[in-house]
């Protein structure tokens, strides 16, 4: 029963491992060591290297004089290994002089210990190694998780200096289609392989980063933008939805939840900003087919005013020459009808009444005409203006079709510090 509290125990000691060919000075220090460290040994170079690799001990202790390697040509393959170049080696030899110690220090030692050690000494020696060595590794992991974090926050500022550049240029694009092209820059940068769902006023639009949108798909991806949630998340695929724009991402990297939770923080500014242009690009496109409309209409009032007013002079004309023509002809029989003068002249008088009156629809023709000409003249002024529009809005669409796809060699030129 107290078998778990004694391994507990000597889990959390230092081991020291001791490399000497000497069986007598094993046990020596081993037993030197008691319980303030767990010790562990090793005859030759070889082995000791092999443990050291296998065990990472806190420190080692080596004997310079071994037979195969001694302690200098062990302590330098120790240095050559990654994962033991940084654990604290203490030479342990009969020799003092100041030659040795400079090859010990050569090789990658911190210490030098002569044989036979006092206890008082070797321990006051490895506390203040085994200190020092985990003070060391302690700063190691404090600069590497800086290191991460300064990483991290770089690759977070350049993902966002690339959504602030969409942002800022997603404006400019003509359609649909460019949007989606723009908006999959982005997300290709990122690694992720999506598939978009625009809703616009045209209908339901499907875009996909690599292929064709399947139709399951194109079942799912609308049912879950009908339930209405922000995120909706099933093993490595996330969708995020919005009013008029869903985004189906397949391969959230699920195994980084740093990379995961930054890309759920980075995604929705992405397509808020399109949901909007969304909309703005339906406006545009509904008062471009208003502008067509009117303009069409336009020229057809035009037309229309322009037939009638052709339509009124020529029947007027046709009035005045019919009623010349009942006068000359009235003028030629009244003789045979047998009608007093009195009669004949009262006849004719009312006849040229009539025709004078005529001249009168004359003027008042004119005058329709005249008011005619000037709606006319109105309504292809306002055509031309409304022309005049559409060719400018074109114009501008043609510009921006033509740069609209990013180069994917240039790098952001937005700086976030």
């Amino acid at each position: 029963m107290n078998t778990q509290p004694i391994n507990s125990s000597l889990s959390k000691l230092k081991t020291i491992l001791i490399i000497d060919d000497d069986l007598f000075i094993q046990k020596f220090i081993s037993k030197m060591l008691g319980s303030n460290f767990h010790p562990s040994c090793a005859s030759t170079g070889i082995d000791g290297i092999e443990k050291a690799k296998t065990q990472i001990p806190d420190i080692i202790l080596l004997d310079v004089e071994m037979p195969g390697m001694n302690g200098y040509e062990v302590c330098d393959a120790l240095k050559h290994e990654e994962a033991t170049a940084n654990i604290p080696v203490i030479f342990l030899s009969g020799k003092t002089s100041i030659r040795e110690r400079m090859l010990g220090y050569e090789a990658g030692a911190v210490d030098f210990l002569t044989k036979p050690c006092e206890k008082e000494e070797l321990i006051a020696k490895l506390n203040v190694h085994s200190e020092q060595h985990s003070e060391h590794k302690a700063l190691a992991d404090k600069m590497e998780n800086a290191s991460k974090t300064a990483l991290t926050a770089m690759i977070g500022n350049n993902e966002l200096a690339q959504v602030i550049q969409f942002m800022e240029s997603c404006y400019e694009v003509s359609s649909f289609n460019h949007l989606a092209t723009r908006f999959f820059h982005v997300t290709n940068s990122l690694k992720l392989n999506c598939c978009l769902l625009f809703c616009t006023t045209e209908g339901n639009l499907f875009f996909s980063s690599t292929s064709d949108v399947t139709p399951l798909e194109k079942e799912l991806i609308p049912a879950l933008h009908a339930a209405g949630n922000r995120f909706h998340d099933f093993g490595s695929r996330t969708q995020i939805t919005y009013p008029r724009v869903a985004l189906l991402i397949k391969n959230m990297p699920i195994n980084d939840m740093t990379t995961y939770g930054r890309y759920k923080d980075l995604l929705p500014s992405l397509l808020s900003a399109t949901d909007t242009r969304i909309k703005s690009l339906d406006t545009e496109h509904a008062l471009i087919q208003q502008s067509r409309s009117i303009a069409a209409s336009f020229e057809a009032v035009n037309s229309t005013l322009i037939n009638l007013a052709d339509s009124i002079d020529s029947g007027h004309d046709k009035v005045i020459t019919s009623m010349k023509d009942m006068l000359s002809e009235l003028e030629s029989k009244l003789y045979r009808m047998g009608l007093d003068d009195d009669q004949e002249a009262f006849l004719l008088n009312q006849i040229g009444n009539v025709l004078n009156s005529t001249h009168d629809l004359d003027d008042q023709t004119a005058t329709v005409r005249s008011a005619f000409e000037t709606i006319s003249r109105l309504l292809c002024h306002l055509t031309e203006r409304q022309q005049n529009i559409l060719d400018m809005i074109f114009s501008r669409f043609e510009q921006v079709s033509e740069t609209d796809i990013p180069n994917k060699t240039n790098e952001t030129d937005i700086d976030i510090f």
